[in-house]
This record gives structure tokens, sequence and C-alpha cells, in this order.
């Protein structure tokens, strides 16, 4: 086929396609006009024409791609890495969301890294993932166990800002206030608080 006779087929394709847009845009009134939501999930926006009984593409718009999610990494301290702790942390996360705290986002847009506070390469850590907790509990013994936890942290060269990842109705008066004071004042260490 040479190039004329390839030109004059798309010129004539095109003209057929107007005049199909054309015929079907004047037949239709603009209220019969709907967004087919099987093509918008598949990512085109095509607006379609509702006859008596059947449906007529009219246009079919660019597909508009959507942002790719972010992924965020934190990395979470006080927790045996064990696979079913990372769903206890994404829970937490969850709950504070609920809550209406934009950071915390959905679970899934977490990457959780459990992290044994003891590891000797916490520095090559910190330096990677900028994003740090500690896994508060509110049983009897948390004070001393999460301190033990921060004391590690600062004794490895980790990270010197953590989130307090706590329930969310902890009250700040005891455990918290006194965690936060401790880390600051004996190992250097900014323990972030989360507001009810």
């Amino acid at each position: 086929m040479s190039g004329q006779d390839q030109a004059a087929g798309l010129r004539k394709w095109a003209d057929l396609q107007r005049q199909q847009r054309e015929s079907a845009s004047q037949s239709v009134s603009p209220t019969e006009l709907v967004t087919d939501d099987v093509a918008t999930a598949a990512g085109d926006s095509t607006l379609v024409a509702r006859n008596s009984s059947d449906a007529v593409d009219v246009a079919v718009a660019p597909a508009r791609v959507a942002p790719k999610k972010v992924i965020q990494s934190l990395v979470v301290v006080g927790l045996p890495a064990h696979q079913h702790q990372v769903g206890n942390v994404k829970g937490r996360l969850s709950q504070w969301s609920a809550l209406g705290r934009q950071w915390a986002g959905e679970p899934d847009d977490w990457d959780i890294h459990l992290v044994d506070s003891a590891t000797a390469n916490l520095p090559l850590l910190a330096s990677r993932y900028p994003r740090w907790a500690l896994w508060v509990s509110s049983d009897a013994d948390a004070f001393m166990y999460m301190y033990r936890v921060l004391r590690q942290v600062h004794d490895n060269n980790g990270p010197k800002r953590l989130l307090a990842l706590h329930e969310p109705h902890l009250p700040r008066q005891g455990l918290l206030d006194n965690l936060r004071e401790a880390a600051a004042a004996y190992l250097d260490t900014e323990l972030l608080l989360l507001a009810r």
C-alpha cells in the first residue's frame, strides 16, 4: 500500500468517526450523558449516551494517571520482630487515623520495620530511615521496659528522635510524661507524644 493510499484511508476513517460523534451528540440530550463507571475504574473517562436499549460511545477523554501512592517507612523498636506484630502497629496507626489524624493515613501506606534496639547496626538504619517509633505498652512494667529500650537505642547510636506509638486514649500524665522526661534528661532523646 502506498503512502497516499494510507493517508487517504486515515482521513476517511477520521471523517467517519467525526460524523458518528456529531450524529450521536445531536440525537442525545445532555441529561442522558453519564460517565461509564467501568471505563472510569479502568482509567478511561468515557462519556456514554444512554438510549432506551443500548449504549453508544460518544467521546473518550485521555486517561488520567492517578498519583503513585507513597509508602512511608516506619522503624519500630520495643516489639518482638514477629510478623503478627506488624499487624499490631498497623492497627495502632489505624486507630489514630480513625480519630482524624491525617498523618497516620491508611495502614497500608506504611512499610513497618521491627528492629531490635540492641542491634549493632542502628546507626546505619537511622541514616537510612528517618521515621522511628517506640512502641509503648501500658502494662505495669511498661516504664522500666520502655526506658531499657530507649537506653539501648541511645547506647547503640540510634536515632535521637522517636514517636511514642501508644494507645490513643492513654493519658499523658504518668507513663508518657515520665518516659518523655527521662529520655530527654538522661538519654538526650526526644520522645514525641501524640496529642489526643
